[in-house]
């Protein structure tokens, strides 16, 4: 029998299939026409073309406080008032009517406000009625036509936003994707051994989850790159991997249940109302993690199958005072967030349960278009929502940077022969995402969505969180200091060893009167002092039987440091060997060099 004849022999192998990948995943200019507003509020360029007696309807309208201001100053002065003032203010013509009437105001006014003061300011609500400013109200109002006296990019360009069609801007971009879900398929790791081996540039690799290991993602580069890990078996319904908690099912069994959605905290039934009608240029994203809801779903505060590379968690010997980990994320169409790193240098798992997701994925050291970020990553500023980051240009930018990705031999994330680069990739329902500590990444609803996502630390990545949290220290988030201070009392209590500085720090910290009972987030805190987060991870991994791993991820920082001041000598000895050669030549002199001499005189 040949090799070929046995099929045990036989070498495994994936056919590329790069005819499926999209000839540009750039967005053109036929996808940025215009809609029309419903007060007939147009940009402000399209002022030019207004006749002279417009100009005068136009101030007369506008009346001698708001004609000669801009439409950010009438914006913030109309954003002081309260409930009833706002009201008035658009009695008074069409033109405060349309600034006064821009629905920001409105969600500011009860967003920004505790529970106590929308109470007190009345501006509560139990239903949804298409707006803000409808919902406070209680009643639906027909909108008044503006057109000929607004022109104002304020208030034209955050619904021109609000009305990004994804689906048809990323259509080509989909097409692919499902394609290479559909006929490319998940490739099995054992062929696919290395993310620097995936052909497909600029990609996100796919991954069938029945082929991939725990070594394979610790030996293999993977902990360092994402994927996408699914299966045909989950997406035929041959294997129920993931639970079915579509919006109709957590509907009916959570409708009066409690979630949290960034600042404000609803019922689930006000809050599927309010997704499936609103008008806002960044939807509230339903981001919970502690409602009771969540309790009911898992019971153990942990997802009770997660992936393979996510089984051993070093965060869990935090026990109590771990950091929040583990969210139920839902929000509509065009909701999602903007770019940002995981916490505390953690990796994530997340997994789409309905709906799609739109990824934009770049590496630690590159930043992302159109985001500025201090040197520290302690400072990021973006535009203000993800349709105006496509929209400016910055996802063509993106894509740019992903189409020039090049080979580098020397790149110190993958190996030999890594890609640095911006990578996309949209997740469909029962496919997980892998996101690596340190990663960039955005994501965007292309639909009406529910996911699970949860933060964890693999035991290959002890060295970056023990870098992480004692480097950065006044970037050390999500530890309260009440739970974390009852974990410390209960392990100082039981502790036998030596009292070595770690647990000089914890004592010292826990002797501090300020800080006792306070519930607040460390990163909600200012002036009190880092909590001694590092200390407590080094003491804790001891007492679990984490020494070994300990004592490696500490000698790898060890040697990382080392490294670093050595490459700083040697740079700073190149910049004296220049200057000292420098100042050499200028003491020389300088000579015409023709060569007389004194007979020639």
């Amino acid at each position: 029998m040949t090799v070929e004849d046995n099929p045990q022999k036989r070498q495994k192998t994936h056919i590329l299939n790069t005819h499926l990948l999209a000839k540009s995943r750039s967005i053109s200019s036929y996808h940025q026409n215009l809609p029309k507003h419903p007060l007939g509020i147009k940009p402000s360029a399209n002022i030019i073309l207004s006749k002279d007696t417009d100009l005068q309807k136009i101030k007369h309208s506008a009346g001698d406080a708001f004609n000669k201001l801009s439409d950010d100053i009438i914006l913030t002065i109309l954003g002081l008032l309260d409930r009833d003032d706002l009201l008035s203010c658009t009695q008074v013509s069409k033109f405060w009517y349309a600034f006064s009437t821009f629905d920001e105001l409105w969600r500011n006014m009860y967003t920004q406000s505790t529970p106590e003061e929308r109470i007190s300011k009345k501006i509560t609500f139990d239903e949804w009625k298409g707006s803000w400013k409808n919902s406070i109200l209680h009643h639906k109002s027909d909108p008044i036509d503006c057109t000929g006296l607004v022109y104002s990019d304020a208030l034209f360009t955050p619904y021109a936003n609000s009305c990004i069609d994804y689906e048809d801007i990323f259509h080509d971009i989909i097409i692919e994707q499902e394609k290479l879900r559909d006929i490319d398929g998940y490739w099995d790791a054992n062929i696919l051994t290395n993310p620097s081996k995936f052909p497909y540039r600029g990609r996100i690799p796919r991954i069938d989850e029945e082929t991939f290991t725990y070594e394979m993602f610790e030996k293999n580069h993977w902990n360092d790159h994402p994927f996408i890990l699914g299966s045909k078996k989950y997406n035929n319904g041959e294997l129920n991997r993931w639970p079915k908690w579509t919006i109709q099912y957590l509907l009916e069994k959570f409708p009066n249940v409690k979630f949290r959605q960034e600042s404000v905290l609803w019922e689930l039934s006000l809050y599927e109302a309010y997704a499936n009608e609103n008008h806002d240029e960044n939807p509230l994203y339903l981001f919970d993690c502690r409602s009771n809801a969540m309790k009911d779903l898992l019971p153990s505060g942990y997802y009770p199958n997660p992936p393979i590379f996510a089984k051993d968690d070093l965060f869990k010997i935090f026990n109590s005072c771990r950091p929040d980990h583990s969210w139920l994320i839902t929000g509509p169409q065009r909701s999602g967030s903007t770019f940002h790193k995981d916490p505390n240098s953690t990796d994530a798992w997340n997994v789409v349960l309905q709906g799609s997701k739109l990824w934009v994925m770049l590496p630690p050291g590159m930043k992302p278009p159109g985001v500025f970020v201090s040197d520290d990553e302690s400072e990021v500023m973006s535009p203000n929502g993800l349709a105006e980051w496509v929209k400016s240009g910055f996802w063509n930018d993106s894509i740019q940077i992903s189409n020039d990705a090049t080979l580098d031999d020397n790149d110190n994330q993958f190996g030999s022969g890594g890609f640095r680069t911006c990578i996309v990739g949209i997740t469909f329902e029962n496919e997980c995402m892998y996101v690596p500590s340190g990663w960039w990444h955005t994501v965007i609803n292309l639909q009406d969505s529910v996911a699970f996502t949860a933060n964890f630390v693999p035991p290959c990545k002890i060295n970056k969180v023990l870098k992480f949290m004692n480097n950065k220290r006044d970037q050390v988030s999500g530890f309260r200091h009440d739970l974390l201070q009852f974990q410390l009392n209960e392990f100082i209590k039981n502790y036998k060893g030596d009292e070595n500085e770690n647990i000089k720090i914890l004592k010292e910290y826990l002797a501090r009167e300020d800080l006792k009972n306070n519930d607040e987030d460390v990163g909600e805190l200012k002036g009190t002092g880092c909590m001694p987060v590092f200390e407590t991870f080094v003491e804790f991994l001891k007492i679990n039987g984490y020494e070994d791993l300990l004592n490696r991820g500490l000698k790898e920082i060890e040697m990382e440091n080392a490294k670093i001041k050595e490459n700083e000598r040697e740079k700073k000895s190149k910049i004296w060997e220049d200057l000292t050669k420098q100042a050499k030549e200028e003491s020389t002199g300088f000579s015409f060099g023709f060569g007389f001499d004194d007979d020639d005189e």
